[in-house]
């Protein structure tokens, strides 16, 4: 648990992805004008798309459940067992 605030964190999980190299001097640049690592600055740059976009994703989850024959949370849970660590 988190000090002082009673939630429990998970630990983070490590993704890898490919650039161009011209994408990645760009992400270089952009970092180091924001005093972070290009690994760093890309994870910010993700967590906040997928944050931007939750309301998009939650629909298109929904959507696609519907498809299946499943609900949401259904859905999640079977994407959730089939992930690999």
């Amino acid at each position: 648990m988190e000090p002082n605030t009673g939630i429990e964190m998970e630990e983070n999980i490590r993704v890898n992805i490919s650039l161009s190299p011209y994408d990645y001097r760009k992400l270089k640049n952009w970092s180091t004008l924001h005093g972070k690592s290009p690994t760093a600055f890309a994870g910010q740059i993700v967590a906040a798309r997928i944050e931007a976009n939750l309301e998009l994703i939650n629909r298109m989850m929904e959507d696609y459940a519907k498809t299946k024959g499943m609900s949401k949370e259904d859905l999640e849970a079977s994407w959730d067992k089939d992930t690999v660590d």
